[in-house]
């Protein structure tokens, strides 16, 4: 082991608490695990409620089910590069648009089955 005067003259590189980047990864995980839950739930949706207040409900919800589970998906991916790459240069973390955006998204889709049932039981 060098002497405590080497290893302050020769500091190695600065490494990020591998905590982090493990936590990260996790986050990355929930967004993917959120994502595939969406374009099950739309393939659901799709395959055994086709006619939703109309003959094309089914079809809508699940489409706009898919189109927000990838997306979800894509935004935590772009979540996770943007977080490693603020982690590895210890700069602060950006606070993103990608959860409002994600509520946008399901409260529309939420609205749109809402309207549906309405029509369908009317």
């Amino acid at each position: 082991m060098p002497p405590a005067s080497e290893s302050a003259a020769h500091p190695g590189p600065p490494h990020p608490d591998y905590r982090f980047t493990l936590a990260n990864e996790r986050t990355l995980l929930a967004w993917l695990r959120t994502g595939l839950a969406l374009v099950a739930g739309g393939v659901a949706v799709a395959a055994y409620v086709p006619r939703l207040g109309a003959s094309w409900g089914g079809g809508a919800v699940g489409l706009a089910l898919v189109a927000t589970g990838l997306g979800t998906a894509l935004a935590g991916y772009g979540r996770w590069r943007r977080n490693e790459r603020a982690i590895a240069t210890d700069a602060p973390l950006r606070a993103g648009s990608e959860v409002p955006a994600l509520v946008a998204l399901v409260t529309a889709v939420v609205l749109l089955v809402a309207v549906l049932l309405v029509v369908e039981v009317a």
